[in-house]
């Protein structure tokens, strides 16, 4: 009987956490590649890329404090509908806690976990991972090996950069060794990088993923201005054309061992790239 009743308590206290979030999206088809997911925002991020069209969901404008449990019932609704459950935000690894109450209490639902990351908080990652994580889609703002480009990036003072970009370097290691399934984002905002940044960091990621056997593929991101944005001058930087990002990831498929690039932009969603 106690053992009954402590089984239940288990079950029980992982539904009584509270996150802050944004909101949610009972069926996305947008935020894993081919797969329908129950998006989930979280409130609140350590970086502020002046270019993030998120602004409400990071600095906590538009919040509302729930219990995971309740998110839980909505999930349950549409297990037949959805194939992951998403962590998106903001980062969801500020309220780690929730996140991974969140993660077990699906997996227990017998349902697929997705975190999307900026990949700062590698221990809260690799606590995640170890639940199960089943697919990882981390953004690489900028070369890994340029510090200093990559504080600017995220909208930090440049000292800062060393220990950002090492703490990033961890999750992504981590995640191309030990998910299935690993989606790396670059945005690509003009005047804040060049095309020969994204090959290096399509290069970075092509030598890690060449001693891996999961899935990574590397999706080109389109700037979007708009009125959300960190900064609200970035609404006068144009945003490239969808043409000129399927350009630059075939030069990526050219000068890399990468599988899977993809391009992901307003005017053509989210398409394969084809050398």
């Amino acid at each position: 009987m106690e053992g009954r009743v402590g089984k239940q308590r288990m079950q029980e206290e992982p539904k009584r956490v509270k996150v802050k979030v944004a909101g949610w999206k009972e069926v996305s088809l947008v935020d894993i590649i081919g797969e329908p997911s129950f998006t989930i925002w979280f409130n609140y991020c350590n970086l502020r890329c002046p270019w993030c069209q998120n602004a409400h969901v990071v600095t906590g404008e538009v919040t509302r404090e729930v219990e995971v449990g309740e998110i839980m019932s909505l999930i349950e609704e549409n297990l037949k509908l959805v194939k992951y459950v998403h962590a998106t935000g903001g980062e969801p690894t500020l309220q780690p806690d929730g996140l991974e109450a969140l993660f077990l209490l699906s997996k227990q639902a017998g349902q697929r976990i997705s975190l999307s990351t900026n990949g700062t908080n590698w221990e809260v990652v690799k606590r995640i991972i170890n639940i199960g994580l089943d697919h990882l889609a981390l953004d690489l703002k900028a070369p890994i090996d340029c510090p200093e480009k990559y504080a600017s990036m995220t909208g930090l003072d440049k000292s800062r950069g060393e220990l950002l970009t090492k703490s990033v370097d961890l999750s992504l290691k981590m995640g191309i060794n030990n998910v299935p399934f690993v989606e790396i984002r670059t945005t690509f905002v003009p005047k804040l990088l060049e095309e020969e940044d994204i090959l290096r960091i399509a290069g970075y990621v092509s030598d890690l993923a060449s001693n891996s056997e999961n899935r990574v593929v590397y999706v080109i991101q389109q700037f979007i201005p708009s009125e959300t944005l960190i900064d609200p001058s970035f609404m006068s930087i144009k945003k490239v054309p969808a043409s000129f990002l399927v350009k630059l990831g075939k030069a990526v498929k050219e000068r890399t061992n990468l599988g899977e690039v993809y391009v992901r932009a307003i005017e053509l969603g989210t398409v394969k790239v084809e050398k």
